[in-house]
């Protein structure tokens, strides 16, 4: 695995490279979103925003979006804002886009209400294939809803994630919000991470006023550091690579796996007697042959990038794609089914190194 030092219990340190990957499980829609923070400076976080969308009519939405998170927002806004047009500026004064203000949490810390206002998509007319960052066949209109948030129940939750492809447990306040507008009334909850730091929302339940729309941080991956993994392949010979994307349902590369691959690279370079196989694993969403056809054909991207950016002798690297056939987890969740979803290294172990 791919990784830094441990954060400290609890904590997820919003620093430039860290990149988190949420998923939309909605009635008319099933998204992936990548964010990763391309900065974090004293001014604020500048986010990068890959998305891929999927609607049962078949249609598929992508696209890239850069906003701003300023670190005064973060101290005391009230209002967040929940979705991106791409013809909108990048930044929002008065908003917060992925956490509480530090203000709103230590509220609900206190077991106290607080006021908040929320900007959505108004997705109460049907307006054919419309993705939540305002693009599509047809524009929806923005909304603002306003009303409270306040605790759900005292203390904290367990809320389970990837990090650095490492199932862990956070501890997250459970919270339910009670809004109005024009459009009605919605009591969504939320699941925000009990760190004062940075208060990130790990799961809305109720997104977009329907009920059964769930939005959810799948997992979190830290800036890289390429000594964790070569440590795995001295010991036992195998290393999970964090920090490799695809695109849904596909074998391509999103940018934002440059900076793992080149890591990989660099530890290919150290060692130059390794020989080694990259192998592809899926969830068990779609057939088992589709499924083992997606996994040769991602782990043969990674390899084609290391061999052709990277000018790792073709030689030294195999690919196996192994499909759904060894999950770490149940695919039944879809936290599970992101855990399975992996790409790891595997040195050869029986050469003398």
């Amino acid at each position: 695995m791919i990784a830094t030092a441990q954060e400290p219990a609890g904590r997820i340190t919003m620093r430039t490279g860290i990149t988190f990957v949420q998923t939309l499980s909605a009635v008319d829609a099933d998204r992936e979103s990548l964010h990763r923070v391309r900065l974090a400076s004293d001014s604020g976080l500048h986010f990068e925003w890959l998305f891929e969308e999927v609607h049962p009519n078949g249609d598929t939405l992508r696209g890239s979006h850069r906003y701003f998170e300023a670190m005064a927002d973060l101290a005391t806004a009230r209002r967040i804002r929940f979705f991106h047009d791409q013809s909108s500026p990048e930044a929002h004064p008065g908003y917060t886009m992925h956490a509480l203000s530090r203000a709103t949490y230590r509220r609900m810390r206190a077991g106290a209400p607080d006021s908040l206002q929320v900007m959505d998509l108004d997705r109460g007319v049907d307006l054919g294939p419309i993705s939540a960052f305002g693009t599509g066949a047809r524009r929806a209109t923005p909304v603002r809803w306003r009303g409270t948030i306040a605790p759900a129940n005292p203390g904290t939750v367990p809320f389970p994630v990837l990090l650095n492809g490492r199932r862990v447990e956070l501890r997250a306040l459970h919270l339910r919000g009670d809004f109005t507008a024009r459009q009605g009334r919605w009591q969504p909850q939320l699941l925000v991470l009990a760190d004062s730091a940075y208060p990130m929302i790990l799961k809305w339940i109720g997104s977009h006023r329907e009920t059964d729309n769930v939005v959810q941080t799948t997992r979190i991956d830290l800036p890289i550091d390429p000594g964790v993994a070569e440590r795995e392949l001295t010991t036992s010979c195998r290393a999970e690579l964090a920090g490799i994307y695809f695109a849904f349902n596909s074998a391509v590369l999103a940018p934002a796996s440059d900076d793992a691959i080149a890591s990989i690279a660099s530890i290919l370079t150290r060692h130059p007697d390794w020989t080694a196989t990259l192998e592809g694993h899926t969830d068990s969403i779609g057939s088992a042959s589709a499924n083992k056809t997606l996994s040769e054909r991602r782990v043969a991207a990674v390899r084609a990038r290391l061999v052709e950016r990277h000018k790792v002798d073709p030689a030294r690297l195999k690919v196996a794609g192994h499909g759904a056939a060894r999950p770490r987890e149940t695919n039944a969740t879809i936290e599970g089914r992101a855990r399975n979803r992996r790409v790891e290294l595997v040195r050869d172990c029986t050469r003398k190194s």
